[in-house]
């Protein structure tokens, strides 16, 4: 079973990926940015890492963008090659920003509402690439 952190500052939207995910991945979730860093840091700190995180980018305060790049930042000074981290998903209503996510390294995205079939896919997909 996967393990993943999912990120959105809607409760509805993270009941929905927790809904998608049941069975597949044991997940965490965090409400906003602050406590998404909080966590990733938590998880690498007890080398129990995430699998993947599926990331709001439009969030008050600490937007997913800034969370992202604040992962790969992390990643990087510990010698973490890119595309060899944590997987991220991006996940947003708007397509604007998603030049900026893969520019800050995002592995993948999905637009919302989002479809529980296409995002286990990509899923599945980047974790069979990493291995």
């Amino acid at each position: 079973m996967w393990k993943a952190i999912i990120v959105d500052d809607n409760k509805n939207n993270r009941e929905l990926v927790l809904e998608i995910l049941r069975g597949h991945a044991l997940c965490d979730i965090a409400c906003d940015g602050k406590e998404a860093k909080e966590r990733y840091d938590k998880s690498i700190g007890a080398k129990k890492p995430y699998d993947f995180m599926i990331l709001d980018i439009n969030m008050p305060e600490v937007d997913g963008l800034e969370v992202l790049s604040y992962i790969r930042g992390k990643e990087k000074k510990s010698g973490i090659r890119s595309g060899e981290g944590l997987a991220i998903i991006m996940a947003t209503a708007f397509e604007e920003p998603f030049a900026d996510a893969f520019d800050s390294g995002c592995d993948d995205y999905i637009l919302k509402p989002i479809d529980g079939q296409r995002l286990l896919e990509k899923i599945r997909v980047k974790l069979a690439v990493q291995k």
